[in-house]
């Protein structure tokens, strides 16, 4: 009797294993949702309304009353879906009122390869299986809700398409026809209908990988720290996978392996999750994945406890694999203690070379002593070349120049001679004095002799020379100055 009730429980896990999987799409993009706005601030009256500017999909207002705003920024390409029988006001606040701003948090487009928009798959599941298959059921929003999704750009294949107020799936030239619709963003209309049922055969056929690569691209970067020790590759997922593998044969049915891992790791269903899948070889595999952080203990576990079922049930296992020991994330230490240890070790063995060649420590410390003062106090080396400690160039007054210096008496007569207003000669009493580097009649030189002329060209080496010629160096001791 009991053996008879396990068969009949085995055949009604079977039915509903070989049933077709749901996918819904889970973004929510209404109005009225308090997480699609920034510090969930839903609009109110006379609000000030804000989307980002490379918001690429829609938003909808759902309900068809009334709304009155203080003002809309609209993103460049998104659409605002309007309801069909309401009206949207646009007024200035009245004065002195706060002003009240809401602003939504999605931005970019909504893509259909995305696994995070979908929902109906296992988190042990590879990227790749996570969003729609050949073999799946899609759930879209039902018609009163907002749309809006980025197809992908190669096609694909579905099993089915309906919506959530609709039991029964669109037929298949009426979801070709929707590729008008602007919930579609434009472009290839690259969603169909697989044309016949298959098993065997993988997720999507994608021989050169394309539509993995275009699923990679968003999953990729949220990879992260891998937290085992010998992660497994897995066809289809984008990062190092953690966890546990059961491979077996290509006779085994994946239906009978699907209702048997229900039945054996029914009791860690709160901390791992699992999936049965058919490799791109045509194998079974069962994929088992903790659902928290990762613990070996638990995975190995439950892999044993999979392997077990499978060979009560005569079934042949060719590999079972875990990912070893858990790991902890010190990324950030490896990268330092190079960068740190690196000098030291430098050092030191600079240290080892300098004793080798006969220096003694102290000599060493010393020498690393006054090269650090030397960069702190930012003394530079002593100039090698010796020059003398003074030097003069002594100027005098000639009585060629025609100079004289005027008594106490004689300068304050002309200011008198001003006062009274008397005008007197042009030039002020005195000489002016004659710059000897344009002209000179020093004793021994011809009466015109120039020493610059003004009119040649000029050099450097000229101009040298010929003030070299009026200078005369006077060396001073100062020890007898002094």
């Amino acid at each position: 009797m009991e053996s008879a009730v396990r068969a009949f429980l085995q055949f009604l896990l079977m039915a509903k294993a070989a049933s077709g999987v749901e996918k819904h799409w889970l973004p929510d993009l209404e109005w009225e949702t308090a997480e699609n706005w920034v510090g969930k601030r839903i609009p109110e009256l006379d609000s000030h309304v804000t989307f980002p500017l490379d918001m690429r999909h829609a938003a909808g207002i759902g309900r068809p009353n009334d709304l009155r705003l203080a003002g809309v920024d609209l993103a460049r390409s998104g659409i605002l879906a309007l309801p069909r029988n309401g009206r949207l006001q646009l007024s200035e606040p009245a004065g002195g009122s706060p002003k009240k701003v809401s602003e939504w948090s999605k931005s970019g487009h909504l893509f259909w390869a995305d696994p995070q928009n979908w929902k109906g798959s296992s988190i042990a599941a590879p990227h790749l299986e996570q969003v729609p298959c050949r073999q799946d059921d899609i759930v879209l929003p039902s018609g009163n809700k907002t749309f809006s999704v980025l197809l992908p750009a190669k096609s694909i294949e579905v099993r089915s398409v309906r919506t959530t107020d609709n039991r029964q799936p669109y037929s298949a030239w009426q979801w070709a026809d929707m590729d008008w619709r602007r919930e579609f963003e434009k472009g290839i209309f690259t969603v169909k209908y697989a044309g016949y049922s298959c098993e065997k055969c993988p997720c999507q056929d994608d021989p050169n990988g394309y539509y993995l690569e275009e699923i990679c691209a968003i999953e990729r970067p949220k990879c992260g720290f891998t937290p085992c020790e010998y992660p497994l590759w897995v066809e289809g997922h984008c990062c190092r996978y953690c966890g546990g593998r059961v491979s077996l044969t290509k006779r085994a049915s994946l239906s009978m392996v699907r209702a048997a891992m229900d039945e054996a790791l029914e009791e860690y269903a709160e901390k791992l999750a699992w999936h049965v899948r058919r490799t791109w070889n045509g194998l079974v595999e069962v994929l088992i994945k903790k659902r928290d952080d990762y613990s070996e203990i638990d995975i190995l576990e439950a892999t044993e406890d999979a392997k077990k079922a499978l060979l009560s049930m005569k079934m042949e296992i060719l590999t079972t694999e875990v990912t070893g020991a858990a790991l902890q994330d010190n990324r950030l230490v490896v990268t330092l203690v190079p960068l740190l240890a690196t000098p030291v070790i430098l050092l030191l063995l600079l240290f080892l070379v300098f004793l080798y060649f006969g220096y003694s420590h102290r000599h060493i410390l010393s020498g690393c002593s006054e090269m650090f003062s030397s960069i702190r106090d930012g003394v530079g080396v002593e100039k090698t070349q010796v020059r003398k400690p003074f030097g003069f160039a002594r100027f005098e007054n000639i009585s060629e120049g025609n100079v004289q210096i005027a008594s106490v008496a004689d300068v304050d007569e002309p200011r008198a001679n001003l006062d009274d207003g008397e005008t007197g000669s042009a030039d002020p009493p005195g000489g002016r004095f004659e710059n000897p580097l344009y002209r000179s009649k020093r004793r021994g030189r011809k009466k015109d002799e120039e020493v610059l002329n003004m009119e040649a060209p000029l050099s450097l080496s000229t101009l040298k020379d010929n003030v070299g010629r009026q200078i005369e160096e006077v060396d001073v001791d100062v020890d007898e100055v002094v």
